[in-house]
């Protein structure tokens, strides 16, 4: 029986440590409930801050831009109002006060190779969410006069 003793104190150790390890976490009381208040969600968010339309006589609506806003448009998409990519944005023209005078446009090609920039003035395109979108078809826009880029 003393041949056993060992062994038997050895299974009851190694039991022993084993339900040690299992542990359980005391449960804590939920916190009381709380009411907050939330604004309604926006129907669109808009992925830059959205740029001003000041309405002027003489034309539909005029376009100010800040520097931040223009060079945040360069590169996005143009499409025609045939929903046909273009191009891209290449740069904006405008005044001392910010109002947009002028886009270039970068289209047609492939991999930047035969591209042709074209101008486009503020009645002839509008500023979508994540793109430019043009008042003319793509053949409009592709038979529009050619300007040396810069």
């Amino acid at each position: 029986m003393m041949k056993f003793l060992p062994g038997i104190a050895a299974a009851s150790l190694i039991a022993t440590s084993a339900m040690a390890q299992t542990t359980t976490t005391p449960t804590m009381p939920a916190p009381p409930p709380t009411t907050i208040e939330k604004s309604p969600a926006p129907t669109t968010t808009p992925a830059m801050p959205t740029p001003s339309m000041t309405p002027s006589p003489a034309t539909s609506g005029s376009l100010t831009l800040t520097d931040d806003q223009a060079k945040a448009w360069v590169s996005k998409v143009v499409y025609s109002s045939d929903n046909k990519n273009l191009g891209e944005v290449a740069a904006f023209a405008r005044d001392a006060s910010g109002k947009v005078t002028e886009m270039h446009a970068d289209i047609g090609g492939f991999l930047g190779l035969g591209e042709s920039r074209i101008r486009l003035m503020p009645n002839q395109f509008k500023l979508d969410t994540d793109r430019v979108v043009l008042n003319i078809t793509a053949e409009q826009a592709k038979a529009l006069p050619h300007i040396a880029k810069k």
